[in-house]
């Protein structure tokens, strides 16, 4: 189901994730991550446009604490520039009455991939296991650090996901090439242990703060549908 925010899709955006499909909307805008995050992550659109003779396309997320920090990598053998886009926790003083979404919206920059940067970076995946089977079952809650990959690589459709704390998380070395290449590395949140915040249990208890949890499947997101 595509899903474009019309007034009420964009009222319940604010509050839930929905499950539309994602087919190249503005993922930095708030409205359309909300409604389209679940096949954003999962690399539907690469999935569905992946077949032999087309450009290899990658997309990486990683989850700092969903309501702390988001940072999104996609890049492909085409065009050959990294696209970078963060997204924070939002800081309701920055609203503007032209744009009052303003501080939700991601922060987007683009960034040339030299051939060995470019080449560096897919090596970097491929020995951090990104095309190899998924950890299928592996859950991944949103307040929690983890790496999601989707790719379109030969052909082939691949993704996958690291957890932190894990020894496959610690060992991944595709970090550290995306932080060099990073315009706003130095704002990069380091995955750690996730301290206790009595207010956020609080609002957590009375139902006023987002979670869900993302779980692996065969070939991308399992939706309960034996994918």
């Amino acid at each position: 189901m595509n899903c474009r925010p019309g007034i009420a899709l964009l009222i319940a955006a604010l509050t839930s994730l929905g499950g539309c499909a994602y087919t190249g909307d503005d993922i930095g805008n708030p409205f359309y991550r909300k409604a389209q995050w679940f096949s954003f992550v999962g690399g539907d659109d690469i999935a569905g446009a992946c077949a032999a003779g087309t450009p290899d396309r990658f997309r990486l997320v990683y989850n700092a604490l969903w309501d702390q920090q988001v940072r999104i990598y996609e890049w492909d053998s085409a065009q050959r520039q990294l696209k970078t886009r963060v997204v924070g926790s939002g800081n309701v003083a920055e609203i503007r009455l032209d744009d009052p979404i303003t501080p939700w919206r991601a922060e987007e920059i683009g960034t040339p991939l030299e051939p060995a940067a470019y080449d560096g970076l897919v090596q970097s995946l491929s020995d951090s296991g990104a095309f190899a089977v998924p950890d299928v079952g592996l859950e991944l809650p949103s307040h929690s650090y983890y790496w999601t990959t989707a790719s379109c690589r030969r052909g082939q459709f691949s993704f996958t996901a690291w957890r932190y704390p894990s020894a496959g998380f610690a060992a991944a070395s595709f970090p550290a090439r995306l932080a060099a290449l990073d315009p706003r590395r130095e704002s990069i949140i380091t995955a750690g242990p996730i301290p206790l915040d009595p207010m956020r249990e609080y609002n957590r208890n009375r139902g006023a703060v987002m979670e869900f949890t993302l779980k692996i499947g065969r070939n991308g997101l399992d939706y309960g549908l034996g994918r």
